[in-house]
This record gives C-alpha cells, structure tokens and sequence, in this order.
C-alpha cells in the first residue's frame, strides 16, 4: 500500500493520522480503525498490521492515536470509570474529517466503516451512535474485535454498551433534545472475538447480540468466534493477517 500521513485539527489538539491506500488506485471505501485503550498498554501500533493488510484488498485505512481522558483527572482507575467523552468525541472528529475529504461529494461512495479494537470498541461504537445522531457524516458499517462485554468490564464500559445494542447514546453525548437513533438505519455490525477471550464470554456476546436483534430484528449481526484464541492472542500482530481477511471477507459480504 501507499502511506502517507497528514494533520487533522480536533478539539482536542492536532492529530496526526496514518492513510493506508491501495497502490492500484481501486479504492472501495474507508476504514477507520480505533486502538486498544493506552491506559491498558494499547496504541496506534496494534492497529498498523491491520491497516497495511486490510488496504492491499481495496480499502483505504486510517490509524491515529486515540487522545485519552488524562489521568491526572482521577488516577488509572478515575481514568477507567470516566465517561470516555475525549474518546469518544476525537474518534467522532476523525471521522467527520474522512468522510468530509473522501466521501462527502461521491454519492456511489458512502462506504465508511469504523472498526474498534479491544476497549477500543465500545469507544467506537458511542462515535458510531453520536455520528449518525449529528448526521455529519454516515456509517455504513462497525466492526469490533474483541468487544469488551463482559461483567467486569462493564464496570469500565457498560455506558457504551447501548450505543452497539440498539438504544440512543443521546445522554452519552449531551445531546438528549435529539431523537434516538433510527432502528431501521442501524448499520451492519460485525463481532469478532477469540473463544477463550478474557474479558467476554461466548455466552455474554450471544447474549448481547440476542439484544440487539430484539430490539431491531432486521439489523444484520454477525459473529465469529475463533477457536482457542485469547482476546490478547487475537489483537497481536501475528493475527493481523487472519483478522484482516475476516474483515474484508465480511465487508465484501455485508456492503459491497
């Protein structure tokens, strides 16, 4: 792939942010990826073999490293127990910024996907919610690896937890005068986790997705489970290859 890195301005600051393309100049929409939390020892490197796999098969990639509540607010554990808003509005701005410059004045080309990592999903998924309450830019697709669903994690990430499951994220945001999210305009969800993952259970994730079509029975789940894999066996670097091609086999399938 071609990278190339350029300065986007947030509330938050500058960001610099890495574009992975297609050296073919066939490019067939634009993933944004979201990193493990840095408070837990992620990065934007976790997300680099993902994006370099995942733009040779047609897709432009964008990594950044993700500006997090600073911990001077309330210590590590004040840090896991805020409510992620710099998170989750600088993953917002990152997007706007893409879909501004890629996709804003090519109608055939609407094709944005946000894909979270780790604790980097449920940051995700509250932007996917406040995006499309903002109506700023449209997500085609989310895609979380390693969703972190499970009991103890949700004393860190449970507020995000109905931004994915199909309720309005509008308290999440600020923004309760506006109207909940549009069921019907929920876009396709991808949950892919490793079986022996350590943070959420086979049995949590189902039972999550069971919610999920509750609430909308036409929105379009799906889930892989990899057998024998650890949640951080999934995210290192020698699962990027296996992980990009789930990935782009699912896109292919779900939006193309």
């Amino acid at each position: 792939p071609t990278v190339s890195t350029t300065t986007v301005n947030t509330s938050y600051g500058a960001s610099d942010i890495r574009l992975f393309e297609p050296n073919d100049g066939i490019i067939l929409g634009t993933v944004v990826t979201v990193h493990p939390w840095s408070f837990l020892g992620g990065g934007e490197h976790n997300t680099i073999g993902l994006a370099r796999n995942i733009s040779t098969k047609g897709w432009r990639v964008i990594t950044f490293t993700l500006k997090s509540t600073p911990l001077y607010l309330g210590g590590a554990i004040g840090g896991i127990l805020f409510r992620h808003y710099r998170e989750v509005n600088h993953i917002t701005e990152i997007v706007e910024w893409a879909f501004e410059h890629y996709h804003k004045n090519d109608a055939s080309d609407q094709h944005m996907v946000l894909l979270g990592s780790s604790a980097g999903a449920p940051f995700a998924g509250s932007a996917m919610a406040k995006i499309q309450q903002q109506q700023q830019a449209k997500i085609a697709a989310f895609i979380a690896v390693g969703y972190t669903f499970g009991k103890l994690a949700s004393l860190g990430f449970g507020r995000h937890f109905s931004s994915v499951v199909g309720n309005s994220a509008s308290t999440f945001c600020g923004s309760s005068s506006l109207a909940t999210e549009v069921e019907g305009e929920a876009p396709p969800q991808y949950f892919l986790m490793g079986e022996n993952d350590e943070f959420t259970s086979v049995d949590q994730l189902d039972s999550m997705v069971a919610r999920m079509k509750s609430v909308n029975p036409s929105r379009k789940v799906d889930i892989e489970i990899v057998p024998r894999v650890g949640h951080f066996q999934l995210e290192s670097p020698s699962y990027d290859s296996f992980v990009s091609d789930k990935v782009v086999q699912w896109l292919g399938d779900a939006i193309l």
